[in-house]
């Protein structure tokens, strides 16, 4: 019988899905029969919508509290809390792993998920590897289990964490962030805009809000409006209507194309001349392999603010710091050519465009020595 690779994932986002989805493609490409667990989803459609829900009101509504608990948490073991919640599902989450036959090993992509694995592990004996992908690009010590086998990472200073956090730095591979293969990634901008109809002689701003579409598209719109210049202004909305209604009825001295969720989405990475766009690791990590220079603005607190740190640290991106800046940085990206060239060079100095295959590599090759061990 074929080996069944089970991916845990959470559509809490676009970010960890995508990161599954490169996951899965490789496992296919290496002759395994791969699957996707919307984790939350399966266990509970109410856990679930409760999870979305919660994520959903802590970014509008209560920023300031979920940053204070993230940062404090590195020094104190809150994150444990959501060990001993999943403990009310291990039944649940035993039951789906026990149904399938052939696990050789198991991956996750999402740090909510992750708890609930390495409690299924503890609790029943479980013997079948975890691995977890982390999709940021910082590390933090909410993310260290003892029962995880390997961590994927793109965080350059994972081994001196592990000496920080007294963990074995043996358990962690400098990989990146995994992102399913795209044909944009190795199309020139030129052509991606010749494919999207897009006009060749105007310069193309990406807003983009992540799958659920939040970020200040209108404040951005507005910041736009100090260039004399007429601009391209592609607003990805995701799945946020209300939002798309508004936009399309803005009144601007450019350009305004307003996309909703689309699988195009890279196609018009690729094609701009900038992405705004707050500090998600998926994103960020397409548009290093786009080399799209990137302005980060609204970054959810916590671990987009990591990933912003890092990225504006390596060059490859500047961050809004307040409102009032907005239209200064856009112009200075936008119009002066050696920043904008600096920032592109920066992205092809970190970027990991074959970071999937090499996690999928390496777990292979673990495996494999295991079987040998065995004979």
């Amino acid at each position: 019988m074929k080996a069944r690779p089970l991916i845990f994932s959470a559509s809490i986002g676009q970010g960890h899905q995508q990161a599954a989805k490169a996951l899965y493609n490789e496992l296919e490409e290496k002759g395994y029969y791969p699957k996707i667990i919307d984790t939350f989803y399966k266990l509970s459609p109410l856990l679930h919508h409760c999870m979305v829900k919660s994520y959903l009101n802590l970014l509008k509504l209560g920023p300031a509290v979920w940053r204070k608990i993230y940062f404090n948490a590195e020094k104190h073991p809150y994150f444990l809390y959501i060990d001993r919640f999943s403990t009310l599902f291990t039944e649940r989450l035993h039951r789906l792993i026990a149904e399938e036959e052939n696990v050789p090993f198991i991956i996750s992509t999402n740090q909510f998920v992750t708890p609930f694995l390495t409690t299924v592990k503890k609790k029943k004996n479980i013997n079948i590897p975890i691995y977890y992908v982390i999709t940021d690009f910082l590390l933090h010590p909410a993310y260290l289990r003892e029962e995880i086998d390997r961590y994927f990472t793109a965080d350059p200073t994972s081994l001196h964490f592990a000496k920080k956090n007294n963990f074995p730095t043996d358990r962690f591979s400098l990989t990146g962030i995994p992102v399913p293969r795209h044909p944009a990634f190795s199309t020139t901008k030129s052509k991606s805009r010749e494919n999207l109809q897009l006009d060749e002689h105007k310069k193309v701003v990406l807003i983009a809000g992540g799958g659920f579409g939040l970020t200040k598209y209108a404040k951005v719109i507005h910041a736009l409006e100090q260039c004399k210049e007429e601009l391209l202004i592609i607003c990805m909305t995701g799945t946020n209507s209300k939002a798309a209604k508004k936009l399309n009825n803005y009144k601007s001295k450019h350009s305004i194309k307003v996309i909703p969720f689309t699988d195009r989405f890279l196609e018009y990475l690729r094609a701009s001349d900038v992405v705004i766009s707050k500090s998600g690791g998926l994103t960020m990590s397409e548009a290093l392999i786009c080399e799209t220079p990137i302005i980060i603005y609204k970054p959810v607190p916590g671990h987009e603010e990591h990933n912003a740190q890092y990225l504006v640290e390596k060059g490859a991106a500047v961050k809004v710091q307040h409102d009032e800046e907005l239209p200064f940085i856009i112009k200075k990206v936008l119009f002066q050519k050696k920043i904008s060239d600096e920032m592109r060079y920066s992205a092809r100095k970190i970027k990991k465009p074959t970071a999937a295959e090499e996690i999928i590599e390496e777990i292979i090759l673990a495996l494999e020595q295991k079987q040998q061990a065995v004979r």
